[in-house]
């Protein structure tokens, strides 16, 4: 029996898929609609997750369904939807910035927002959830269930959705481009393609595993980092005087005015 249609098999929808698959969910209670054809063959004879057409088709007989596609394809993919869709089903939206009360006005049902990020694929990633005001603990608890297999998740409010929008939806960017610029110093001075590489990815997988497993946070973990007068002190003394952190803050604000524009 099916147990979840995945509406979008863009980039999210396929990670999504993968990492319920990794995480012990059988392939037949998933159905994938309006799969990309770039992924079609990634869905379908490597990951064996069961594909069709018709978003239709896929609502028919899940009782929840997830919307993994873009916000501005939104409101057609509700409306497609929309006749097939019953008050008994479960809505569980992705779209960035789409509001929960536009999804309950088109499809009458119990509905959760979530925002995940692409780490899912590999069951890293990081996902907040919302409900709205037709969905009850069990709803909120089938997807939770639904997003931890792919990753940590939380819950929160909807007023707070903006702002996790552009901190871990966003975040894996700012982390791979922090890396692109690392990388890219690193050749500058002198290393190879092959060095800058092996010792940014290692140093990023380190750090975020020093992060995870020691108390005492960012700050304090720098500081150690950070002898008077030595090299890391000389980085870090350049980078305040630039202003990178107020900088870096304005950019994750807006990512945040931009999802709140999506909404609208």
């Amino acid at each position: 029996m099916r147990q979840l249609a995945i509406i979008g098999g863009g980039f999210m929808g396929a990670a999504l898929a993968q990492g319920l698959v990794d995480a012990g969910w059988r392939r037949e209670s998933l159905v994938i609609a309006e799969v990309r054809e770039a992924r079609r063959f990634f869905l379908m004879e490597e990951l064996k997750v069961p594909c069709v057409r018709s978003a239709r088709e896929a609502v028919a007989d899940a009782p929840t369904v997830l919307f993994a596609v873009k916000p501005q394809d939104f409101a057609s993919a509700m409306a497609n939807v929309a006749p097939v869709f019953t008050r008994e089903k479960l809505a569980i939206s992705i779209a960035a910035g789409v509001k929960i009360a536009a999804i309950e006005a088109a499809l009458d049902c119990a509905v959760i927002r979530c925002m995940p990020n692409t780490p899912a694929a590999i069951g890293a990633g990081a996902t907040a959830i919302a409900r709205g005001k037709y969905a009850n603990d069990s709803h909120l608890m089938t997807a939770f269930n639904i997003l931890s297999a792919v990753g940590k998740t939380i819950i929160v409010d909807e007023s707070q959705m903006d702002a996790v929008t552009a901190v871990s939806g966003t975040g894996p960017a700012y982390v791979f481009y922090l890396a692109e610029a690392l990388i890219d110093a690193a050749m500058a001075e002198g290393l190879s393609r092959e060095q800058a590489y092996a010792l940014t990815y290692q140093t990023f997988v380190g750090a975020a595993q020093l992060l995870q497993h020691d108390p005492a946070g960012p700050e304090e973990l720098r500081k150690r980092v950070t002898s008077p007068n030595g090299t890391t002190h000389a980085a870090i003394t350049h980078l305040q005087s630039r202003g990178w952190a107020e900088t870096f803050k304005e950019a994750v604000h807006k990512a945040r005015t931009r999802s709140e524009e999506l909404g609208k």
